[in-house]
């Protein structure tokens, strides 16, 4: 049975409320729905997340290098030091 992550995360808040531990909240949840991809190193990072008062059930956002290259910066860059290019710019 596959399991999402949804439904496990789902379970976690009511486990640490209950107070157990992340490492037997792990093994229920392992043991109930057979989910061999949630390990004790998840639940530990979640219950530290509950721990520190936020109890929201989504990762925060990450921050990314941004996707696209700013042509025009790029060859003004080129442009000011060409002494590391292999030959002219087509333009």
């Amino acid at each position: 049975m596959e399991v999402s992550k949804e439904l496990v995360r789902g379970c976690l808040p009511y486990d640490f409320k209950v107070g157990l531990s992340a490492s037997k909240s792990s093994r229920q949840i392992c043991q109930a729905f057979g989910d061999n991809d949630f390990n004790e190193r998840t639940a530990r990072h979640w219950f530290q997340k509950f721990r520190s008062g936020d109890l929201s059930l989504y990762n925060k956002a990450r921050t990314r290098r941004p996707l696209a290259l700013d042509d025009e910066a790029l060859q003004a860059a080129i442009k000011k030091d060409s002494s590391q290019t292999c030959g002219e710019l087509s333009r």
